[in-house]
């Protein structure tokens, strides 16, 4: 018999002998955990580079003034399986912004100028937040918006896009959206059972033909 395999022998006889079986097993245990703890240390780590803020541009986390005639919009695109897809996204996300933006506009002034009509500021909220007038909105500046810059994220494929419009697409498609409210209204006022519904219809139409003349330059 092996010399090694003989003296291992001996020495579990001389364990046994001196040693309850718990204490046994929990030496056994603790050189297991001892094995498993160097092998995980054996590992090669990975030297995959994770992005950080600082390594991204600079419009990435505030968008840039008016220039030249323009506003800047930052999109930002969830995380896909190739490059195209996540441009194509941000730049959707950044077309998002800037309709949720000429409707944050539109509502803020219009509801100012509200009163002057005698409208009531939940009628407006209704109006400009309705799908027709968003719809309109966006069908007037989504072919308009163009990516300027684009930065994507290392080892994935999310995207930043840094879009540019000119304020005259927001102007006309502002003035297009209440062009389009002030034609529903005015078809309102001919379908009116009442004179006070009429005289609604008819104080609203000529509030988005005024919000119309002003659109988003004056």
């Amino acid at each position: 018999m092996n010399t090694s395999l003989i003296k291992l022998i001996r020495t579990i006889e001389v364990i046994m002998k001196n040693q309850s079986i718990k204490n046994l097993i929990i030496q056994l245990v603790s050189v297991f955990a001892l094995f498993s703890i160097i092998g995980c240390a054996a590992q090669p780590q990975s030297t995959t580079p994770t992005q950080s803020r600082a390594d991204r541009p600079e419009w990435t986390n505030s968008e840039p003034e008016d220039e030249d005639g323009n506003k800047f919009f930052v999109g930002l695109s969830a995380v896909f399986s190739t490059e195209q897809s996540a441009r194509d996204n941000a730049l959707e996300n950044a077309t998002d912004r800037v309709v949720k933006y000429l409707g944050t506009f539109a509502k803020g002034k219009s509801l100012r100028m509200a009163k002057n009509f005698g409208l009531k500021s939940e009628k407006i909220d209704e109006t400009l937040g309705g799908r027709a007038f968003q719809e309109q909105i966006y069908g007037s500046v989504a072919r308009q918006v163009e990516a300027k810059k684009t930065h994507c994220d290392e080892n994935v494929w999310k995207c930043f896009v840094l879009a540019r419009v000119p304020t005259t697409v927001l102007d006309d498609a502002l003035k297009n959206a209440h062009e389009g409210a002030e034609k529903d209204a005015r078809k309102r006022s001919k379908e009116a059972n009442t004179s006070a519904a009429k005289k609604q219809a008819l104080d609203e139409a000529d509030f988005h033909a005024q919000m119309k003349k002003d659109g988003f330059l004056d």
